[in-house]
């Protein structure tokens, strides 16, 4: 993600008073962050769906899709997605259950908006540990990657288009990649194809399961021919 632009926040609690206190609470932070609210998982769901989200603030007792349904969900279809879990039920166990699910932070209620400022912070300080790289071209960038074996998450930004992508890899190993709701190679070929583009670095990947097959030179290849040729854009709802 660049620098320059606002992130989108989603907080889900099916507590109408939480939600209000904490859009309210945030709005000191508009410069840095939006707040979008969702009152249960399903709801949550449908937002990312349709809504670029940088972090999922989550209850985890919530009607129709809980707080490990959606983490779970988070987890499949926007492994980039860090969440907090927010919860007025906290034990030990119950912390570790939600990392155990892919959870990156825990905090309890009631707690204060300034605290949970920092812990939103925090986690966002964790993901660009690796730093942001400008006016580098991606197609050399992954190949070091490549090289190196190296296991991260590439968010990249399309300096023209403004289009934003993320691609996985696992000791050197492209496993996915991602525009909104498009997935696998076909979002590959296309975050690929971008000349001038900034992207970020994170140290790590969620990504486990590899849903892209073919050594990493063809796939470039194959960008650069889709690009010379005039790709016909894959629909992504």
């Amino acid at each position: 993600m660049a620098q320059d632009e606002t992130r989108n926040v989603l907080i889900v609690d099916d507590d109408p008073d939480l939600l209000l206190m904490s859009s309210e609470g945030l709005e000191s932070y508009a410069e840095t962050f939006s707040v979008i609210t969702a009152e249960d998982g399903e709801a949550a769901v449908e937002t990312l769906r349709r809504t670029p989200v940088s972090l999922v603030l989550t209850d985890l007792k919530m009607p129709r899709m809980d707080g490990f349904g959606l983490l779970a969900h988070i987890n499949e279809h926007y492994p980039d997605i860090p969440v907090i879990v927010m919860t007025g039920f906290g034990t030990t166990h119950l912390e570790q259950q939600a990392e155990r699910n892919g959870a990156v932070a825990y905090i309890q209620k009631p707690f204060l908006i300034e605290d949970l400022a920092r812990r939103m912070m925090a986690t966002w300080r964790r993901e660009s540990e690796g730093g942001a790289l400008h006016g580098f071209a991606i197609g050399a960038f992954v190949q070091l990657v490549e090289a190196e074996e190296k296991t991260c998450t590439i968010r990249v930004t399309d300096r023209g288009s403004g289009e934003r992508g993320v691609l996985f890899f696992r000791r050197g190993e492209l496993l996915d990649a991602r525009i909104s709701s498009l997935t696998g190679l076909d979002a590959a070929y296309e975050i690929l194809s971008w000349e001038e583009v900034s992207f970020s670095i994170q140290n790590s990947c969620a990504k486990t399961e590899k849903r892209i097959e073919g050594d990493l030179q063809g796939i470039l290849l194959e960008a650069m021919r889709r690009k010379d040729e005039g790709p016909v854009r894959v629909s992504r709802h």
